[in-house]
């Protein structure tokens, strides 16, 4: 094979990756709209959480950052507030239906029901546990994107830190189907920076906009 056909087959395959990419960006486009689309194949209760995040989970992190804002004001915005929705491509968490109690300090029930939406993606979870202004667990039940997912779930705690200082604790993690054998968990640090910005984001001073 000529150095010429070396390098118009180099070119074919890399147009061909390029396609095949643009395809797949298409399909999850167009999938996202809707986050129940395929349920996942196992819900994770509250009992399971702690060892699938400690081990059956072909990836888990577990984020820790410290916060001047009250108790109040972080299980606020984790209950009645969209967050995501200031960041790019995304939304939520939006509750369906009347799943919030609100008044000074709102709250959910066990088995409420959101949904977060992103232009690729979209999840539903489901409340598999909550102590008010302290815990709250949830599962993953479905995904906008077909026979990808085994399970998922998370977990947010709030604690109190040193001089008046609440410490947010945020768990997440997941299982592929097909693939969930291979070592996930070493992409931690990989995604450490990535969802440490979600979590400022989460917890920043300035007063995010009410969904009310």
């Amino acid at each position: 094979m000529s150095t010429s056909q070396i390098v118009w087959l180099v070119i074919g395959m890399v147009a061909a990756l390029a396609v095949a990419g643009i395809i797949g960006l298409v399909v999850l486009w167009g999938t996202a709209a809707d986050p129940g689309r395929s349920a996942v194949r196992e819900e994770v209760t509250a009992d399971e959480l702690d060892r699938y995040i400690a081990h059956d989970a072909s990836f888990a992190i577990v984020l820790t950052e410290r916060t001047p804002l009250s108790r109040g004001e972080v299980w606020d915005r984790l209950v009645d507030i969209e967050y995501m929705s200031s960041l790019p491509m995304l939304s939520g968490p939006t509750w369906s239906g009347e799943a919030v109690v609100r008044g000074a300090s709102p709250t959910v029930p066990e088995g409420a029901v959101r949904t977060m939406s992103g232009t690729l993606l979209s999840v539903t979870e489901r409340v598999t546990h909550v102590e008010h202004g302290v815990e709250l667990a949830l599962t993953g039940t479905a995904l906008s994107l077909p026979l990808v997912i085994h399970s998922f779930a998370e977990r947010w705690t709030l604690t109190d830190g040193p001089r008046g200082t609440l410490i947010v604790t945020w768990a997440i993690a997941g299982s592929p189907r097909w693939v969930g054998w291979l070592p996930w968990r070493w992409a931690v640090p990989l995604m450490r920076p990535i969802l440490g910005f979600v979590l400022r984001h989460v917890l920043r001073l300035k007063a995010f906009r009410s969904i009310r």
